[in-house]
């Protein structure tokens, strides 16, 4: 009898409770949904794995299509937005890619919203390019950005043409011309990187001084970068797209009516209108920029630009917060309330900078400290110096091989500022003077200090001894390796013997840290007085002075 009731009691109270959950649920309004398909344009065929996202909302929610190409999205509308489907750029053989497509949407629930994306044109016979002019009727911020990059003269770097064929400035033909030491018709790869869009019509056989036509001239455009599909990372020390085993950048220019507005980029939620785009992730990734910044030697895997590992090897690749990519620098978010681009008002986030800013006397300056100390052991004073690497998301100095720094230590005197003679630790080496004879102002080397640098050593064209410093074209092996990794301190002392009465407070302790863009018998040979940019040849990075042992003065350590 009690069981039979307890079973009873029981049962109704789960009846009761079904029927306040039913109340309840007619009671609350449904959250309000966007519902739909993502078809093939022209077939109709469903699109599966397709994301779905509010276009240019900063942290949009996102959803993935079935089987059936259906989707819900959970958002509330409050006034018309445009909802945007798109799947990631596939790079495997035989993959179907789309382009990515907008529909606009009132506020409130939608349901039966239906977004159809293109296919991906197939790869055109011919390559057409474009200027840069032609996207900046819409992206007229970051035409002008990019006109201020280094990107934009890479075709036309005088320092490269004075290398190459001596005919970048007046005084380029002096010292070493590639042209000059190498059989008719080699290339040195220049045109690779420095006019890819010649050098994609015929990889790897384009001279960097024949290279004439006015779009090929604009070097690293708009369709230089958003062409890109691919890079290789099996293939991480290839060159750009110079063809064959040699490249690792597969270019992809698609054929139709509009291809030359067909752009990868790494937007998964612009309309289908004049520019055709296709998300591409890449674009958000270190792997892009390798695809000029990584490389060696392609006659024998000798040292050449090696900044993309360096990034692979640093604090900055690891994920987790700290993580930063090239872009997240050298493309840095826009200031709030700039309008960059054409389309909707986008939040910073999806809005970066085209200046592509690198080394500076402020980047540097910020980027690498030294700090320096002294004390008296025994009858010698130490001087210890730390250069850290705590803000480049890669050696100090990176880039080619040309790129080189200093830090010259000195102990003088005041009262006859005569140096104190260094008993021990390491000098500057030779790559901080020029080849003229006697020692000019800049010509360090033999000073206590020490040089960062990659010296590579190799035969010009094969032939004679090997000699250094060479180009990465020329090289054979790596002479001379010191730079600072990124996160990391470079320490270094240095001892001064201490002249018989001479007091602590009679001395002047000086450092100075110099980033040079060229070995400075380059730059001196060459006649180069400033950058193709325009910039200083030399930078004083940092510097700290002691009187005696005393505090630090006038530095910006």
């Amino acid at each position: 009898m009690t069981v039979s009731f307890a079973r009873n009691f029981r049962g109704k109270v789960a009846l009761l409770a079904i029927f306040l959950c039913a109340v309840l649920a007619l009671l609350t309004p449904a959250a309000a949904q966007i519902s739909g398909l993502v078809r093939e344009a022209g077939s109709g065929a469903p699109i599966s794995g397709a994301k779905v996202r509010i276009q240019a909302l900063e942290n949009s929610p996102e959803t993935l299509t079935a089987m059936d190409g259906s989707f819900t999205l959970n958002f509330t509308p409050t006034t018309q937005v445009s909802v945007a489907a798109f799947k990631p750029y596939d790079h495997a053989v035989g993959a179907l890619n789309f382009l990515t497509d907008v529909v606009d949407i009132g506020a409130g629930a939608a349901t039966g919203v239906e977004i159809f994306l293109p296919v991906l044109p197939a790869r055109a016979a011919t390559l057409t390019v474009s200027s840069a002019s032609s996207c900046g009727s819409c992206h007229a911020q970051y035409t002008s950005e990019w006109n201020t990059a280094r990107h934009s003269g890479s075709a036309r770097n005088a320092w490269v043409l004075d290398l190459f064929s001596g005919t970048g400035t007046p005084g380029g033909a002096a010292g070493y011309v590639y042209k000059n030491t190498h059989a008719a018709g080699s290339s040195g790869f220049c045109a690779t990187c420095h006019a890819p869009l010649a050098d994609i019509q015929s990889p790897g056989l384009v001279q960097l001084d024949a290279v004439t036509n006015s779009i090929q001239r604009e070097g690293v455009n708009c369709v230089a970068c958003h062409s890109i599909a691919s890079v290789d990372s099996n293939n991480i020390n290839g060159l750009h797209a110079a063809g064959g085993v040699t490249g690792k950048t597969d270019v992809y220019f698609p054929s139709g009516p509009n291809a030359v507005f067909q752009v990868f980029g790494n937007l998964p939620d612009v309309s289908n209108g004049v520019m055709q785009n296709v998300f591409n992730p890449l674009f958000g990734e270190a792997l892009l920029c390798s695809s000029c910044h990584q490389y060696k030697n392609p006659a024998n895997a000798a040292a050449g630009q090696n900044t993309y590992v360096e990034w692979q090897n640093s604090p900055y690749a690891l994920p987790g917060p700290a993580y930063k990519t090239c872009q997240n620098c050298h493309m840095p978010e826009a200031g709030a309330g700039t309008l960059l681009s054409g389309g909707p008002q986008r939040p910073s986030s999806q809005r970066h900078r085209h200046t592509f800013t690198g080394a500076t006397p402020t980047t540097l300056q910020q980027a690498i400290k030294l700090n320096v100390s002294a004390q008296q052991v025994a009858g010698e004073l130490e001087v210890t110096a730390q250069v850290r690497n705590l803000g480049a998301g890669h050696n100090f100095p990176t880039g080619v091989s040309i790129r080189n720094a200093i830090l010259v230590i000195q102990v003088k005197r005041r009262s006859t500022q005569l140096a104190l003679v260094q008993s021990a630790g390491g000098v500057v080496p030779g790559f901080a003077n020029d080849d003229v004879a006697g020692v000019q102002p800049g010509d360090w080397a033999g000073f206590a200090g020490k040089g960062y640098a990659k010296v590579l050593r190799g035969r010009i064209n094969g032939q004679g001894a090997q000699v250094e410093p060479v180009l990465f074209i020329d090289a054979e092996t790596t002479a001379f390796d010191q730079a600072v990794p990124a996160g990391a301190t470079d320490t270094s002392s240095y001892r001064f013997t201490l002249p018989v009465g001479v007091a602590l407070e009679e001395l002047d302790v000086s450092a100075n840290l110099y980033y040079r863009r060229a070995f400075r018998a380059l730059a001196v040979t060459k006649g180069w007085t400033q950058t193709p940019s325009g910039g200083p040849v030399e930078i004083e990075v940092a510097r700290a002075s002691f009187s005696g042992l005393g505090m630090l003065r006038d530095g910006f350590e």
